[in-house]
């Protein structure tokens, strides 16, 4: 699967078999999207391929969170979330070429979800980011 940014200045490809895809409902992704909650695709950093425009990556360093926002320096694009301790990423499901064909498993971080919203698409909640235990529980279905 491949993805870009707004300009396709950082065009990048991701391996794996794409599954572990949530609504994620923290106020920092409300904030930086602008929305009630972004769609994000967890995976090990190692499955991230950057194939065009590393130069214009930057981060967005959350020392509470000890993780960085990563985005495009042209055009503002927020690409995905890294957060090193944990050699995960989570990338912006928005940013993907046929993202829309991925299916969220569940929200999470619905402890600071917006009082606007009422989820009542079935899919399981979780207050907080799953466990990896969560995680693998959620894949296998």
């Amino acid at each position: 699967m491949q993805g870009s940014c707004l300009c396709q200045s950082i065009r990048f490809e991701i391996g794996g078999d794409p599954k572990a895809v949530v609504h994620c409902h923290c106020q920092f992704c409300r904030k930086a999207h602008g929305a009630l909650y972004t769609t994000l695709l967890f995976m090990p950093f190692s499955c991230l391929k950057v194939t065009e425009g590393a130069q214009h990556f930057t981060r967005y360093h959350l020392p509470r969170l000890k993780a960085d926002r990563c985005f495009c320096a042209k055009c503002g694009t927020r690409l995905y979330n890294h957060a090193p301790s944990r050699e995960m990423i989570s990338v912006v499901v928005a940013t993907l070429d046929g993202g829309e064909a991925l299916r969220p498993l569940a929200h999470i971080n619905t402890e600071s979800k917006s009082s606007m919203l009422q989820i009542g698409d079935g899919l399981p909640q979780f207050l907080a980011v799953p466990t990896p235990a969560e995680f693998k529980q959620m894949l296998a279905g």
